[in-house]
């Protein structure tokens, strides 16, 4: 499955995400090399990275509950 942006998420919500996706079993990576980045968590191959500007991002992959997830993520965030 490709890679998905969501934008404008507001940064209580950016902070439960991060929360939903470490219940599942996300991995945080603890050195964050860009100054730009809240926070960056690892299901398998599958990153999702969340920036101080709003900007969720995550780069895709095979993982079998990604659609799942994405719904997730855009219903929590409350963006599109």
């Amino acid at each position: 499955m490709p890679g998905r942006t969501w934008k404008g998420a507001t940064p209580d919500r950016i902070a439960r995400l991060r929360e939903i996706l470490l219940r599942r079993g996300a991995v945080e990576d603890k050195d964050l090399g860009n100054p730009h980045e809240l926070w960056r968590v690892r299901i398998e191959r599958v990153v999702f990275t969340a920036y101080r500007s709003g900007t969720v991002y995550c780069n895709g992959g095979a993982l079998p509950e990604l659609p799942f997830l994405y719904r997730t993520i855009s219903e929590t965030l409350g963006v599109d």
